[in-house]
């Protein structure tokens, strides 16, 4: 390795300490200790960054002038596209590629910004960098022409060259493997010096600046927060162009559909909780007419007999739907599910692909016949997918709707990525607390993952002008019937007189037992041997007090 002697650095690849940052110190520095005049620094550089310039922002601000030139490095050989039919030939093409590559260096740099520590330090770094680009002392350029593989460091009046592979950002300074060479004859440098000024002469103005003062712009809260929740969910936007339904939807129902697929993707299940009236089923049909349309898939509907012979005897009825409809006992007592001699399903549960749920807070408790049946009617490989429908998610407790997110929630620890290591001690910590004041952001991250929940204030506000399209293709707007109240005064006593007066004699007589037995709620008090239950003695007496 050539010794930096007397500031002359000549050669420099980033090893052991020979830096390029270390070269250009001290060529800066010998320059301003044996001029008279500070030296003007010109640079060349694919590419810049603040922490570049901050390894030698307190000599490049005694400089007399920096000219900074910026450009597009060329794509290397392995990712440099062929020219399709129609595109520009030769010249232009590369033209081409030069736009297109110098934007992507400038959303580089903003992504650059974007990406700076949020600390004192680079607050300072960057205010320093950008009141010298304010300053006058520094002019930027870019090249636009075509490709800039060049890099150069020149130094005023012929007083030497570091030129080679290294950019002027810190990578380049410090830490990349790179190759440059310093030349310090006045015949080599003066040709270097007619290398840049034609480039710099074709080269156009650009506010380097204006990247660096949106960092310090002040921007309303509301805008912030807009700008939090497209970063949380800007990944869930669909394309306005997109493929319409097999179903007539609502825009708020369609919205449904594909926020519930992009959990189902994930998940392999999702929990619909839309409030009643907002059309679950409707969303649900969606996604179980798009497996079986669509996907050419067996697709399973598990709901209460009165609805099975009912609504979605009507729904299969109108669509010509394939899905096949099994009440909770039927599906219960499959002779495939271990604990019944029936043979409700039509198929081998593995030939199932998605399984729909209707009323599936009816699932709740995980010990009774119908959960472990439905457990071991998602097991299986591929994995089924479950869609749980419910507007009352929590009928008891919290641990409603956690039994009902462990049908499709693989393990515990599938949160930790939204910082919960464990669901059920997320759960814990919530049914901990007082149900009256608990906070929202307790599990906010778990319903935001798994859920899909709207409500009809959420939908007015929101969807103000909804609408769908009639099969006659009429337009019509979505409106909630307002509640009217209205007065009625009557008098009981009038129909049954004395009633009142007997009933309260009957549930508290002033002295001897009541007449009222709670028959009905206490049937082991009369059995013929052994006393009566406690836990039905306890619910009588709570019935008869609350009454």
């Amino acid at each position: 390795m050539t010794d930096h002697h007397a500031g002359h650095p000549e050669f420099v690849d980033n090893l052991d300490g020979n830096t390029l940052e270390r070269a250009l110190r001290e060529r800066l520095e010998y320059l301003l200790e044996i001029l008279h005049e500070p030296p003007s620094l010109a640079v060349a550089t694919g590419y810049f960054n603040a922490a570049g310039f901050g390894r030698l922002s307190d000599l490049l601000c005694r400089t007399a002038s920096v000219r900074l030139l910026l450009g597009a490095e060329p794509l290397p050989p392995a990712r440099f596209p062929e020219r399709r039919l129609g595109e520009p030939r030769g010249e232009r093409f590369e033209a081409k590629l030069t736009r297109e590559m110098l934007g992507d260096a400038e959303r580089k740099l903003r992504r650059d910004r974007d990406h700076l520590p949020f600390s004192p330090e680079t607050r300072d770094a960057v205010r320093e960098l950008l009141s010298f680009l304010q300053s006058g002392k520094i002019e930027v350029r870019r090249y636009e022409r075509r490709f800039l593989h060049g890099k150069a460091f020149l130094f005023s009046e012929r007083q030497g060259v570091l030129a080679g592979s290294s950019n002027f950002t810190l990578a380049g300074l410090t830490s990349n493997l790179e190759l440059n060479l310093g030349q310090y004859q006045p015949g080599v440098v003066g040709q270097v010096e007619t290398w840049f000024d034609r480039l710099w002469k074709d080269a156009a103005p650009y506010d380097l600046a204006e990247i660096y003062r949106e960092r310090f712009a002040d921007y309303p809260p509301y805008l912030i927060y807009l700008r939090a929740l497209w970063e949380r969910y800007g990944d869930e936007l669909e394309d306005e162009a997109r493929e319409s339904g097999l179903i007539q939807l609502t825009r708020f129902q369609t919205d449904g559909v594909f926020r519930a697929k992009r959990i189902l993707e994930r998940y392999h299940g999702v929990l619909v909780a839309d409030s009643v009236g907002l059309g679950k089923s409707f969303l649900a049909a969606e996604l179980f007419m798009e497996v079986i349309e669509r996907n050419r898939q067996r697709a399973l509907l598990i709901a209460p007999a009165q609805l099975r012979d009912g609504m979605w005897a009507r729904f299969r009825s109108r669509y010509q739907s394939g899905v096949e409809v099994v009440s909770f006992e039927q599906m219960a007592d499959d002779a495939q599910l271990g604990e019944g001699q029936g043979s409700a399903l039509a198929a081998s549960v593995d030939e199932y692909s998605l399984i729909v749920i209707d009323e599936a807070h009816a699932f709740r408790n995980p010990d009774a016949k119908r959960a472990r049946a439905l457990r071991r009617l998602l097991r299986g490989d591929p994995p089924k997918k479950v869609v749980m429908l419910t507007a009352t998610p929590v009928n008891n407790s919290l641990w409603d709707l956690y039994d009902l997110l462990t049908f499709f929630i693989g393990h515990d620890a599938v949160f930790a990525d939204r910082g919960i290591p464990s669901l059920r001690r997320r759960f814990q910590q919530a049914a901990s607390e007082d149900p009256f004041s608990l906070r929202p952001d307790v599990l906010f991250d778990v319903l935001d993952a798994t859920t899909v929940r709207r409500t009809r204030h959420f939908v007015q506000r929101f969807y103000p002008n909804d609408h769908f399209r009639l099969p006659d293709g009429t337009e019509v707007t979505i409106r909630f019937p307002e509640p009217v109240v209205r007065s009625r005064t009557y008098d009981l006593d009038e129909v049954l007189p004395g009633f009142f007066d007997e009933f309260a004699r009957v549930l508290s007589p002033d002295d001897g037992p009541g007449s009222l037995t709670m028959a009905r709620y206490w049937p082991t008090r009369y059995r013929h041997q052994g006393g009566p239950d406690p836990r039905e003695a306890a619910l009588v007496g709570l019935t008869v007090r609350d009454s």
